[in-house]
């Protein structure tokens, strides 16, 4: 007999999401074998505030409500214990088990498990639907199933606040993967196991049985009999007839459906396991003998967003810092760029680029990856889009799930955009101050000017087309404005603020050549004679790799400081 995989990982994401349920509130759950529902509700119940009661319903109404009432033992569900005993109808019991529930001080969890083979029967389907259409009371109910749609079914009238789970609230995370991994002696590699869980749309169920079959020599049986018997069941023809479709158009409703059961991943704009478009999870997929991909699906099959029982709070304004080595200020949090995958740095950079930090998806695509088709160019941007919004707002996946993330990065309409209302650049500010001060500018304008660069604009991306004229055109914007204020404090006779302006220039581009040579003079005129020659030295050195012949002034300069190094050896 196959044993079935039992996996136990926390669940952070179904955790906060339940945290959210209210009293008198209903959460519908739903999920195929593997996804862990049940473990996973029955680790937050130990945490909750209240006492929580089981409802098994594998077996039908008679024999779940007395099972009920054999645990419960009369504490909190006396009505229901009461008619157990004086062996009423099935109905009558679970009658008294909807008055306990409402009766005053009583403050229970409710889960219903297997809810959608319980609503096959008609007493059953009854039951569920008085439970959830009662009037609000200070008690929760979870109802625990496989489909979706006999879950939103019972609850299509319900008076409670409604909150939807889906699997892709209870996937198994790369961390939770390892921790699987680990447990059962997994010693391949990590990039193997990544995509194994992807594979496997992140069921920890299918995830553990696939490394079982890895560790006992690769044989797919059992993998294969789990999904078909227990992820899959009755959805086999329905998959393959998407799968190959015969002129008739995917219902998007139905489309959402699957991808709530953990059947179906959606495109990457809308999943983080996506891809270019919808897709049956590879290993199920392979145990079907079915195309990874669908077929002709509409573009406006999209998820559509599920009710939040609690509006999610926006985080705060996001600070990127893209002059010298990219960090991120959100959210009391700083990131380093360090942190975030390369190319969501490069997408975030080229974005800081662009008018209104807005382009196309043609345009990104075009400037990030020139050389891959057009499928290829479209995933690798979905991707990057993906992960860039995960490193601003780590409470992504799940504020996916509740369908309220955070906008910081919009996709939509062909168009890649920045939420200028959520975010700013230190780059953009600095073109701002630069066009402020075109003109004669007040001191402490320049100084916060000069003090706001912290280096170049995207160090991380030197080599990019796009990156380098955005950079030469702030460095020139900067250097023309410290070239006019240093020749206006010259002319007045503030030579030192003169000097004080060249020398921060240098330290800008220790490389500019024109702007050593204008250091090099005001430090003689000065009378600083030794800093004079080494700024000469340099100058002449820079302008020389760049085929300018140093004035003979600077030239003269530069000479001394090689005369006098023997006297000084000496």
């Amino acid at each position: 007999m196959m044993r079935t995989p039992r996996v136990h990982p926390a669940r952070p994401r179904i955790d906060a999401a339940l945290d959210d349920l209210t009293d008198g509130g209903l959460a519908l759950i739903c999920g195929s074998a593997g996804y862990g529902k049940s473990s996973a509700v029955a680790a937050w119940g130990i945490r909750a505030d209240r006492p929580m009661r089981w409802l098994r319903a594998s077996r039908g109404l008679d024999d779940a409500l007395h099972l009920a009432a054999d645990e419960d033992d009369g504490a909190r569900l006396p009505r229901l214990a009461r008619a157990v005993r004086q062996r009423q109808t099935a109905a009558v019991c679970a009658a008294a088990l909807i008055a306990d529930l409402s009766a005053p001080h009583s403050e229970l969890i409710l889960v219903i498990d297997d809810a959608d083979a319980l609503a096959e029967s008609p007493e059953g389907l009854a039951f569920l639907r008085a439970l959830a259409e009662r009037a609000p009371d200070r008690s929760r109910v979870a109802l625990i199933g496989r489909r979706v749609a006999q879950l939103r079914l019972i609850a299509a009238r319900a008076k409670r606040q409604v909150m939807h789970i889906g699997a892709a609230a209870l996937r198994v995370t790369p961390r939770q993967t390892r921790q699987i991994a680990e447990a059962k002696g997994w010693s391949g590699a990590p990039t193997a196991l990544e995509e194994a869980r992807r594979a496997a749309a992140g069921n920890g169920g299918i995830l553990a049985t696939w490394l079982d079959q890895m560790r006992e020599g690769g044989d797919r049986a059992e993998l294969d009999e789990f999904i078909r018997r227990d992820v899959v069941g009755g959805s086999g023809p329905l998959l393959a007839r998407l799968a190959h479709p015969a002129g008739e158009e995917a219902n998007p409703e139905l489309l959402h459906a699957l991808w709530e059961e953990g059947l179906l991943i959606a495109p990457a704009d809308q999943d983080e396991l996506g891809e270019t478009g919808w897709t049956i999870p590879r290993f199920i997929a392979e145990t079907l003998n079915l195309p990874h991909h669908l077929g002709a699906v509409s573009d406006s099959a999209e998820i559509a967003p599920e009710h939040s029982p609690v509006p999610r709070v926006v985080s705060p304004v996001a600070v990127v810092h893209d002059l010298g080595p990219l960090s991120i200020e959100v959210a009391g949090r700083r990131i380093e760029g360090t942190a975030i995958r390369p190319r969501s740095v490069a997408l975030l950079h080229y974005l800081a680029t662009r008018p209104r930090h807005a382009a196309t998806r043609d345009e990104a695509i075009d400037a990030l990856w020139p050389e891959a088709e057009a499928q290829a160019g479209l995933n690798s941007l979905n991707q990057a889009i993906y992960h860039l919004r995960r490193a601003l707002d780590p409470d992504y996946d799940l504020a996916l799930q509740e369908g309220s993330p955070t906008p910081y990065i919009r996709h939509e309409a062909e168009m890649v955009t920045v939420n200028l209302d959520l975010v700013s650049f230190d780059s953009a500010q600095l073109r701002s101050t630069l066009d402020a001060v075109r003109r004669r500018a007040r001191v402490d304008q320049i100084d916060d000017l000069l003090d706001s660069y912290l280096g170049p604009f995207g160090v991380e991306v030197p080599f990019e087309p796009w990156a380098e004229q955005h950079r030469s055109a702030l460095d020139v914007g900067i250097f023309a404005v410290i070239e006019r204020e240093m020749v206006a404090a010259y002319s007045v006779g503030d030579i030192d603020r003169a000097i004080d302006l060249a020398l921060r220039a240098v330290r800008i581009d220790p490389t500019d050549g024109a702007m050593l040579e204008h250091l090099a003079l005001l430090l003689e005129e000065s009378g600083s004679i030794a800093g004079a020659r080494r700024a000469a030295a340099r100058a002449v050195s820079a302008l020389r790799e760049m085929d300018i012949a140093p004035n003979p002034a600077l030239q003269r300069l530069s000479a001394q400081l090689h005369r006098v190094r023997p006297a000084l050896q000496q």
